[in-house]
């Protein structure tokens, strides 16, 4: 929700101060989608880097909900791994559910106790954290810097 120009920490200081200011909702949506936003930009990072133009990597990924980054992740991911694989079940076993809490939220489907959103704000932030310090040595990018531009594809033709 924040746009990467105000940099990766100052989201998670936004973040921080709606937990702290009592909108724990708030701050769990926010998160979720700050997490969500980080893999979409980082698959379109990786898919640059593969050989498609950018805007074919806009049009990959641009309205691909968190199930489909999820599906994508291990075909564009450089040891070909998955999301789950590459944070380690004890970091992403929290994300899928916080997603869900925050699809409800959003839907209007389902009110959350705000001691679980805070608590899963908190789970999800660690994984956001680990997220890109991964992200940062698999594949030299954070998900928050400038993403690579490629106009022209280097995609080969096999055949």
């Amino acid at each position: 929700m924040y746009p990467v120009t105000l940099g990766f920490e100052e989201a998670l200081r936004r973040i921080e101060s709606l937990r702290t200011n009592g909108h724990k909702a708030e701050a769990l949506v926010t998160t979720v989608f700050t997490f969500e936003k980080t893999v979409k930009r980082s698959l379109k990072c990786m898919a640059i880097r593969r050989g498609f133009t950018s805007a074919h990597a806009d049009i990959l990924f641009s309205n691909a909900g968190f199930k489909n980054l999820q599906e994508f992740w291990p075909a564009f991911d450089p040891r070909g791994e998955s999301l789950s694989k590459m944070l380690g079940n004890s970091i992403w076993q929290h994300v899928p559910a916080a997603v869900t809490m925050r699809n409800k939220l959003a839907h209007g489907e389902r009110v959350y106790n705000l001691a679980d959103c805070e608590k899963q704000t908190h789970l999800v932030m660690a994984a956001l954290q680990a997220l890109r310090a991964e992200l940062t040595t698999r594949i030299g990018f954070d998900g928050w810097s400038r993403l690579p531009v490629r106009r022209k594809s280097a995609l080969q033709w096999l055949g």
